[in-house]
């Protein structure tokens, strides 16, 4: 089961689209900077693929024990947090009224 590519990308959305949304706001709060809505979902895309293609590496080396370590989980919020920090430095801007 953990070979097939549809249930990797499954798992990479998974793991990937609540951590991504939940560090952009971390971003925000911390940072003072936003980025636009298409560049943020154009991000979410490229995060997704990138933990699928670690997922899909992952699940050639583990086969089905894949499920079994945590290494799905800790692809998508590393992918979302890379994700987001290079957004917020190439397209981020200060947030209104400073």
């Amino acid at each position: 089961m953990a070979q097939d590519a549809q249930y990797l990308f499954g798992v990479a959305i998974g793991f990937t689209v609540v951590p991504y949304f939940v560090l952009y706001l971390i971003f925000v709060l911390v940072t003072r900077r936003l980025v636009r809505i298409a560049y943020l979902l154009a991000g979410l895309g490229l995060a997704v693929l990138l933990a699928f293609g670690v997922n899909t590496v992952a699940a050639q080396w583990l086969g089905a024990d894949l499920l079994k370590t945590p290494v799905p989980m800790f692809t998508g919020v590393i992918a979302a947090g890379a994700v987001i920090s290079l957004l917020g430095k190439w397209t981020g801007r200060p947030m209104g009224g400073e």
